[in-house]
């Protein structure tokens, strides 16, 4: 098959001048694409989008490619082009000369079905001259036959940039022509849509805008060093509507209980922990007499804590514990024949900083501390500030950190209890505990007889409720 490619720059020079009576252009300049129709009806308007698709399930997209010139002329180009949505993922094409994601234009038209995934807010049809020359895998391509066919010196994918794929049988490189088709339209996804509803996002490593437009606001539940935590109050019945925003360092001029109107960045799981990297925002900040609309937090039951789903839900959501005791087994000392007690639970035997689980002997020391539910390993609290606390009647126990209540020494009240203990809900993938809760300030921390707690709990409405933060006074200077 001969493909008809744009031309090269010089030999675009020795075109007729575009004022010239009877001249027409026949090199491929750009594609023209039309979807024409999407899951069996008409494309979407953009005042009735479609929800947002998370990846579960494929939507079909009928699309219609006409190959133009640069002055928008129809020519008959020859050869495959690749189809790709953007966001969003395209599964499989069908229609005459289709091949995985690639569509034979002939005569310079094609027609086709795009089967479509992880499309969201306006998403478009991309189609793109690689110079791609699909084989069946009976043939041997030349793009894998270890052969120089276009004698550049470079042999086969990937080394010759003209080979799109190992399987195409075309070493020069294609056009590269491109057109992108009107915006079909979709809701942009909410926090529930990027957390997913289970274990990963569905959109993973990728720069997404979150839907700030709802009924109920984005509200700010937490301020910390290193971003900001966002609850979606329009989904507070169904969960997964909270996210943590990694900032690398505390946001100027926010605090809790501010509306963000806009929240975009980019997805990623970090050891099990949806994040919103490199977020960008903008905050509405309520007036004086406005509610603040922070919700009341979750309250972790026996069998919540067991059940990662459950658990799932509330993630980077605020949560709250009661009537919990502080581990009774918890203290600096190097553990002696494998039984921890109140002054040895550290499983650094060899004392070089860290638990290696190589080590037979550290191993089984920090296995027996993990499955126990008064022991606290000493070296997992001097490195990140997490201890364990337990249901004294159940003994169903769970991670938390309270290094914002900075007054307060949790080996100083081992073996006591804690009334309640709030915070934001951390998951971290690693080890056999995976759920932290994390306390925003000293209001978080409820006990009798201890000036580093407060005596009794605190609406959500003034809890951690403070200034607002500002930028580094000594930014110049770093």
């Amino acid at each position: 098959m001969r493909i008809t490619r744009i031309l090269p720059l010089a030999a675009l020079f020795a075109l007729p001048a575009c004022g010239d009576p009877g001249t027409e252009l026949a090199s491929t300049s750009t594609f023209r694409v039309t979807v024409v129709g999407v899951n069996g009806g008409s494309p979407p308007l953009a005042e009735a989008p479609l929800p947002a698709n998370r990846g579960d399930v494929d939507e079909t997209w009928d699309f219609e490619i006409d190959a133009r010139s640069p002055y928008g002329q129809p020519v008959p180009f020859e050869g495959m082009v690749r189809v790709s949505v953007e966001p969003g993922t395209v599964v499989a094409l069908e229609g005459d000369g289709a091949i995985g994601r690639n569509i034979l234009v002939s005569g310079g038209k094609a027609k086709g079905q795009a089967r479509v995934t992880a499309v969201y807010g306006p998403a478009r049809l991309w189609v793109e001259d690689l110079g791609y020359v699909p084989v069946p895998i009976s043939t041997t391509p030349a793009c894998s036959n270890g052969r120089d066919d276009d004698d550049d010196v470079l042999i086969d994918f990937p080394a010759d940039p003209g080979c799109a794929f190992a399987d195409d049988d075309d070493e020069s490189s294609g056009s590269f022509s491109a057109g992108i088709s009107p915006p079909v339209h979709y809701e942009l996804p909410r926090i529930g849509d990027v957390q997913g509803e289970g274990s990963q996002t569905p959109y993973p490593y990728e720069a997404v805008e979150i839907n700030a437009s709802r009924p109920k606001p984005l509200v700010v539940t937490r301020v910390a060093s290193d971003g900001f935590y966002v609850t979606d109050l329009t989904d507070q019945d169904k969960g997964h509507n909270h996210i943590f925003a990694f900032n690398f360092s505390t946001p100027p001029g926010m605090r809790v209980c501010d509306r963000v109107t806009f929240l975009s960045g980019t997805i990623s799981e970090f050891f099990g922990f949806t994040e919103l990297s490199f977020p960008s925002y903008r905050l509405e900040y309520p007036g004086e007499k406005d509610t603040c609309e922070v919700p009341e937090p979750a309250v972790l039951t026996d069998a919540m804590i067991g059940n990662p789903n459950e658990m799932e839900k509330l993630e980077s959501g605020l949560v709250r514990i009661e009537g919990f005791v502080v581990a009774k087994k918890f203290g600096p000392k190097p553990v002696v024949n494998n039984i921890p007690d109140a002054e040895h639970s550290n499983c650094d035997l060899n004392g070089d900083g860290q638990v290696d689980f190589e080590n037979a002997i550290e191993g089984s020391c920090a296995n027996v501390c993990s499955g126990d539910p008064e022991c606290t390993e000493w070296t997992s609290f001097s490195a990140r500030g997490n201890y364990k606390v337990y249901n004294p009647s159940t003994l169903v126990q769970i991670q938390v950190q309270t290094g914002t209540a900075a007054s307060f020494d949790p080996t100083a009240w081992k073996g006591k209890l804690l009334k309640s203990v709030t915070g934001t809900l951390r998951n971290f993938s690693g080890g056999s505990l995976n759920w932290t809760i994390e306390t925003r300030c000293p209001d978080d921390l409820v006990c009798d007889g201890n000036p580093a707690c407060v005596s009794s709990k605190i609406p959500s409405s003034k809890a951690c409720v403070r200034l607002r933060t500002i930028g580094d006074n000594d930014q110049e200077t770093n």
